[in-house]
């Protein structure tokens, strides 16, 4: 059984999807889910379920958990996504509450859990992550090509025309997918080697939140930063200014900043690049919080000089999770 937690294999973005000779082993193409990278390690009828930074978060999904108990042997770790589904819901504040303890069954049962499997690390106690995918692909087919929900295999073609076609189609529609992944089938799992590219329907990036324009309880806009090379928190730009809905989430995920703050104000709210409003008041928060924020294709954060859209915020994320140079993962 290979020990919790893992480092799990990330993605390079792209701005395009590569031609299938281009990756070892010939490419396949696999849908990205808009949802919370997951990895699953069941052993001995228990089943625990670590977030993408190494964080157990068992307590947040027992559905997924209790699925890959029942449907998965033993020595079984997968990765994938998990996806929350419902109506009309943003299923970051949902995630939210299902991290934070607050989501009781009741809601659960309203917002299901899917666990959308996209790789093996581990097949009944056997290390997998030096085997070329195309096997490892194969050995989860096995495992979950008949299994009911909440447990899924993604999609794979190996058709480029085809997962260009999906790329069209997940740009003008809403249907929890951001993008395409390549991958090569003569590749092995490798964490630190970035071996999959990404290209995302919408090119976005994460900062973490180090002030508000405005006040906390109507947060106008939010001031973006980076840690730096030394871990130092270093403004990078800031938001448009927020919507209704988006002012009243974020007030209730922020909180007043200690004396610790690496930042003073007005400074950090008039050096912030795309700042263009006067800074006669804002205030400081625990910089603790991640939002994800649009960015043009290749752009990096130290050239911003206009505001960013806010996408969403990220619960599953933290500030030392990110890096200072702009990858996306």
């Amino acid at each position: 059984m290979l020990p919790f937690p893992q480092e799990p294999a990330l993605a390079r973005s792209a701005t395009e999807l590569p031609d299938t000779e281009a990756m070892p082993g010939g490419a396949v193409y696999e849908p990205k889910f808009d949802g919370y990278r997951a990895l699953l390690f069941v052993h001995g009828g228990e089943c625990r379920i670590q977030s993408r930074a190494g964080r157990d978060v068992t307590h947040a999904f027992p559905d997924i958990a209790a699925a890959a108990i029942q449907s998965l042997p033993s020595g079984v770790v997968v990765d994938g996504e998990i996806v929350l589904w419902g109506d009309e819901v943003d299923d970051f504040v949902e995630l939210d509450r299902r991290l934070n303890h607050a989501a009781p069954a009741s809601v659960r049962e309203r917002h299901p859990a899917s666990f959308i499997a996209f790789d093996l690390l581990s097949g009944a106690g056997m290390d997998m992550r030096r085997s070329p995918f195309r096997v490892r692909r194969h050995a989860l087919t096995m495992l979950l090509g008949d299994e009911p929900a909440p447990l899924h295999l993604v999609p794979q073609t190996p058709d480029l025309g085809e997962a260009q076609a999906w790329l069209a189609t997940y740009a003008g529609a809403n249907v929890g997918i951001e993008g395409v992944v390549a991958k090569g089938l003569a590749t092995a799992y490798e964490p630190d080697g970035h071996p999959w590219l990404k290209v995302r329907t919408h090119d976005s990036t994460e900062c973490v939140i180090g002030a508000v324009a405005g006040s906390l309880r109507a947060p106008r806009r939010l001031i973006l930063g980076l840690l730096d090379g030394d871990g130092l928190l270093g403004p990078v730009g800031c938001t448009v200014e927020l919507t209704l809905p988006q002012s009243r989430r974020m007030a209730s995920l922020l909180l007043p900043a200690e004396s610790s703050h690496p930042w003073t104000l007005p400074d950090a709210i008039v050096d912030s690049p795309g700042w263009t409003g006067p800074a006669t008041d804002g205030v400081l928060v625990v910089p603790t919080h991640v939002v994800e924020v649009s960015v043009q294709a290749g752009e990096d954060p130290a050239s911003w000089t206009t505001p960013r859209e806010l996408i969403r915020s990220r619960p599953d994320l933290r500030p030392d999770d990110l890096q200072a140079r702009w990858i996306h993962a």
